[in-house]
């Protein structure tokens, strides 16, 4: 007479042992489970001190644990117009002196007044502007419309889109809807103009925003004067000398 076959081992439980529970996956599952833990920590609260969150998207560029922007030096051209009458920068009001600049991140030098130095990446125009007492509001700042697109001088009077006059923008030969949001960057080339010009006399107004950037950035080493004045901070495109 054969005997039954045993059946499926139980334990004490009456559980089968492949649905017993396995102690070798369930610590790698709270191992996983850590490590995430870890690393949403370590994005939110870093050594920088840079909280990462949905309100902040930048952080202070003269903070020294600010990592999300870092020294350059890069130059661009630019010009501004107000009803037919080109800014002059040559003025105490737009450059300070050597060591004491209106602002470390961006400024004009001697002996270009159309030039802006730029120390730090992540420069805007505004953030240069404001360095020198102008407010310029436009279409690449959010919430700002055509409407409400407004230039604001030193001594505080302002210019707004009207009918009849408004503010046009060129960046290197190209009309823009606004450039306040925007970078600057190496050899740019940025007219401002405020008033009724039509697109030929908007092109002649952009021809003055000059070439010479190239200069101080040394990319054109055949216009650089022997006898040109040196700058306190030395060097091309791409140094990190600050000031």
């Amino acid at each position: 007479m054969s005997r039954p076959k045993p059946g499926p081992a139980v334990t004490s439980t009456g559980t089968p042992p492949w649905q017993r529970p396995k102690p070798l996956l369930a610590l790698l599952g709270v191992f996983v489970a850590a490590t995430v833990a870890l690393a949403v920590v370590a994005i939110f609260f870093r050594d920088d001190g840079i909280t990462l969150d949905s309100k902040i998207v930048s952080c202070d560029a003269s903070d020294p644990k600010c990592t999300l922007r870092k020294p350059t030096h890069e130059h661009a051209n630019f010009a501004v117009f107000v009803q037919g009458q080109k800014f002059d920068f040559n003025s105490a009001d737009y450059i300070g002196e050597e060591g004491a600049e209106f602002s470390e991140v961006a400024h004009i030098h001697r002996p270009r007044y159309s030039v802006v130095h730029v120390h730090m990446s992540g420069t805007s125009w505004n953030e240069f502007l404001k360095s020198i007492h102008i407010e310029l509001l436009d279409p690449t700042i959010v919430g700002v419309e055509d409407k409400t697109t407004c230039l604001t001088v030193p001594g505080g009077k302002k210019y707004c889109n009207t009918d009849k006059e408004k503010l046009h923008f060129i960046v290197n030969g190209v009309k823009v809807d606004g450039v306040s949001d925007s970078l600057i960057t190496d050899l740019d080339r940025v007219l401002i103009s405020y008033g009724s010009e039509d697109e030929a006399a908007l092109m002649k107004q952009y021809e003055q925003t000059g070439t010479d950037a190239c200069i101080p950035s040394e990319r054109c080493k055949e216009r650089i004067d022997p006898n040109e004045p040196k700058e306190n901070c030395q060097g091309g495109r791409g140094t990190t000398c600050v000031g």
